[in-house]
């Protein structure tokens, strides 16, 4: 099977970089992909893309050697097989707050006996290669998402659930769930403890710490404070910030 390079470089204690699209084109997609981050993210929760969209999306990710992942909408276990069958070599899975619900998106990801994944993967095959069935249980990544105030006060338990790799930490939704607002230009001291719970936690169980940055300076701190598994916001962020750069430097006569 096409080994998961992403999942290579965690379980070697090295750091993985990827972006989220969410603008729903394969040709941003596939520029991004050739952009050299370590991992590109079709999210379907907050952007524009549909299951109709996706398989063009990882399609666009697969000429390069890039890893395919997806943030499917929910914790469903309909909607993460999908993810997986069209060609996702990993999954994040939204607002897992409690070691139940975590061992829920695992078993989705699993063939039996190890979990509950049905067979049929009609582009699966085609990316990974004819030992799918065999070698997939290993080579996909399962990271859970941790970004309400519940799925802090349970993160030791969440992250000490089998085959769960790692976590990726919402800092917007976990600011929220603490009573303040999205886009802080300051993280609240006690979003801050939040943070440290969870990059704690994830370091006892020997899972992989992540968050979502939205600068490379940001990303900088995280990986020196021990994330390994870090987002760099947006290809619709990405654009828009590099557009203003342009615009602001631009002369004007």
């Amino acid at each position: 099977m096409r080994p998961n390079l992403t999942k290579r470089l965690l379980r070697e204690g090295k750091a993985a970089n990827g972006i989220f699209m969410t603008s729903g084109s394969p040709l941003l997609a596939e520029i991004l992909a050739h952009a050299g981050f370590d991992w590109v993210l079709i999210d379907m929760q907050h952007s524009e893309n549909s299951h109709g969209s996706l398989q063009s999306m990882l399609q666009a990710v697969s000429t390069t050697d890039v890893t395919p992942l997806v943030r499917v909408t929910a914790n469903d276990p309909m909607l993460i097989q999908r993810a997986l069958d069209m060609g996702a070599y990993g999954v994040i899975v939204p607002t897992v707050n409690t070691r139940a619900e975590a061992e829920a998106a695992v078993a989705a990801t699993r063939y039996p006996p190890r979990g509950i994944r049905s067979w049929g993967t009609p582009r699966g095959l085609l990316y990974g290669g004819s030992d799918y069935f065999q070698a997939s249980n290993e080579e996909l990544l399962v990271i859970v998402m941790l970004e309400t105030r519940a799925g802090v006060a349970n993160a030791r338990e969440i992250m000490s659930v089998p085959d769960v790799d790692g976590c990726l930490i919402g800092p917007n939704d976990l600011a929220v769930s603490y009573g303040y607002g999205p886009e802080l230009s300051e993280v609240p001291a006690v979003v801050e403890e939040a943070i440290q719970e969870i990059l704690d936690a994830s370091l006892a169980a020997d899972k992989v710490p992540g968050i979502q940055t939205y600068s490379a300076d940001s990303a900088n701190r995280y990986l020196h404070r021990g994330f390994r598994f870090l987002g760099l916001g947006s290809d619709v962020r990405l654009v828009g910030s590099a557009a203003r750069a342009m615009l602001a430097a631009l002369e004007r006569v």
